[in-house]
């Protein structure tokens, strides 16, 4: 084809396609649709104070074992790590040398005992002789009484001696004292071990298990307070139950009771040390573990609770926005295009419009599920504000909807105003559609 008409062709294109756009210009734009907030009502429900303190757990008994007598260990009979009941052996010492003390000890106990027999059948013919007048003086009375009476004695030293070589023998087997956990053995067999110096190895109960926590000044004082009025159905602070939860886990799911308070509040924190008692069978605290205590404080009681995410801070006060329908001359009012005519909706009704106020909350509550306790500054029917908090702006209404939590699209919707423009669009453009806006409630 001739280069001529190649590029007639392009001029044509090009003057169509300018045409197009002028003939889309020259639509009217759609009216700007309001901004969208979503609000929910304050529920009501039964709660209970609360505080809540980071504590550490600890071993109701802990136990570093060690080693009465000095000697080559020979065996050991656990594995790190196990569980083992109160009295298992644990180690084996060589008790050769042990035994050998006790057989001697023994014998010499047998020899002891067997010359006091001796010693007294002599004393008690000396007895039946003297005491007959018979001829045995004074003196040699007294060296036969004197000379049992030694030998009683004897029997008496002896029996010290081998019964405490028999402790040592048996201090050779080094058993546990409590049931509990071990820990990794320490000294291997063929190793010195020194008598009350050498650590073997470690054990600690695990049930029951302590639970350390350290308690604000205000708040001790608060349930020192509550208890002496009747407020906590507790004879005294050591019987107030807690709930404690651990690190991985989002409720408090674990239960216990305070058992212990210190005698006197930390002048460097202001703290006064607590310590709860929980039981723990199935092994899933372990000492040293973090965990978190919540303390409740006084009774439950009815209260207003607000979605946490619809508080806001002002100069460090917590407040929320509470929207309403606006009204003028009595009647509500609703948005309109620049021509006077409302802006609907997908279901064709009319936009209405909503005021909102910024609402101070004074001192607020506990944190319960997501929602906060307030106790002043609204009512159960106010309409709070829990989406769309930037968008709202001084003295400028805003259109408002019902907070649907389950809704993926709740945070997302946004009121569109149907096209104000009276002439058609180009054949080229879609019609714009208008998102249904909530209904007032």
């Amino acid at each position: 084809m001739d280069r001529r008409i190649w590029v007639g062709l392009a001029v044509l294109a090009c003057g169509v396609v300018s045409g197009c756009g002028n003939a889309a210009s020259s639509t009217s734009p759609a009216a700007r649709p309001p901004d969208l907030v979503l609000y929910e009502k304050p529920i009501s429900r039964e709660v209970r104070d609360f505080e809540t303190f980071p504590g550490r757990t600890e071993a109701v008994m802990s136990v570093e074992i060690r080693s009465r007598v000095s000697g080559y260990l020979n065996q050991v009979y656990f594995q790190d790590g196990q569980h083992v009941e109160k009295d298992a052996v644990l180690f084996q010492i060589d008790d050769r040398p042990f035994q050998a003390a006790f057989d001697r000890a023994q014998a010499s106990l047998e020899q002891a005992e067997t010359r006091a027999k001796r010693l007294n059948s002599e004393f008690q013919r000396a007895k039946v002789l003297y005491d007959r007048g018979m001829s045995i003086s004074r003196e040699e009375y007294d060296r036969y009484a004197y000379d049992h009476a030694e030998a009683v004695a004897a029997i008496g030293t002896a029996k010290a001696a081998h019964d405490l070589a028999q402790l040592d023998l048996q201090f050779t087997r080094v058993s546990s004292p409590i049931s509990g956990r071990l820990g990794r053995r320490l000294v291997d067999p063929g190793n010195l071990v020194e008598s009350d110096t050498t650590a073997l190895t470690t054990i600690v109960s695990q049930d029951p298990i302590y639970v350390y926590f350290d308690v604000n000044e205000a708040a001790m004082l608060r349930i020192r307070r509550l208890l002496q009025e009747g407020g906590i159905k507790a004879q005294s602070e050591r019987e107030v139950p807690v709930e404690i939860a651990l690190s991985d886990e989002p409720d408090f799911r674990h239960k216990g009771v305070v058992d212990f308070t210190d005698n006197r509040v930390d002048l460097n924190t202001g703290t006064l040390r607590f310590r709860a008692r929980l039981d723990n069978p199935d092994g899933l605290f372990t000492p040293g573990l973090f965990v978190r205590v919540k303390l409740p404080i006084g009774e439950p009681h009815p209260a207003l609770l607000v979605r946490e995410e619809s508080l806001t801070s002002d100069q460090g006060a917590k407040k929320v926005y509470v929207v309403k329908r606006a009204m003028k001359d009595g009647q509500p009012e609703f948005f309109t295009d620049k021509s006077g005519k409302p802006l609907v909706g997908r279901d064709g009704s009319p936009i209405p419009k909503y005021t909102h106020s910024l609402v101070s909350l004074g001192r607020i509550g506990v944190l319960v599920d997501g929602y906060r306790e307030v106790e002043e500054g609204i009512g159960p029917d106010d309409l709070v504000v829990v989406s769309g908090l930037q968008k709202l702006r001084k003295d400028a209404p805003v259109a408002a909807g019902p907070f649907e939590p389950d809704s993926d699209a709740a945070s997302t919707s946004k009121p569109e105003a149907a096209p104000a423009a009276a002439s058609p669009p180009a054949p080229a453009a879609a019609p714009a559609q208008a998102a249904a806006p909530a209904k007032a409630p």
